[in-house]
């Protein structure tokens, strides 16, 4: 894959974020009904299809929803038509180094600001 390329799909993967970089990854088609971007944006398969087809720029009009130029959206699109598994190794490497920390709770034991506060007070 030449730079321009990566440097095209990574803002494509930078606009969707990991959540639905994930997502996309579950696609299994080649269609606007079940490609990456069909399943990335809306989470089904056939809803972007229902979009575009009131749309007859459909590269540009996916290219506003994201954020992005077309040049982007059509990279996206041939990556993952002609070169699908490299596609889904650099979305692999991408969701590595920018997956978002899931939020979780507090830890059991820890102790709460305010307590270590006061002891400090104290002290």
């Amino acid at each position: 894959m030449h730079p321009e390329q990566k440097t095209l799909l990574t803002s494509a993967l930078e606009a969707l974020g990991p959540e639905r970089v994930t997502r996309g990854l579950e696609a299994t088609g080649h269609t606007w009904n079940d490609c990456f971007l069909a399943i990335a944006l809306y989470g089904a398969p056939a809803a972007l299809a229902r979009q575009l087809q009131k749309r007859w720029r459909r590269e540009h009009f996916v290219g506003t929803v994201l954020g992005v130029r077309m040049q982007v959206v059509n990279e996206v699109v041939r990556a993952w038509d002609h070169e699908e598994g490299t596609f889904r190794a650099l979305a692999a490497e991408w969701l590595e180094l920018n997956r978002a920390a899931v939020p979780t709770g507090p830890v059991v034991g820890a102790q709460c600001p305010r307590a270590v506060v006061a002891r400090v007070l104290l002290s």
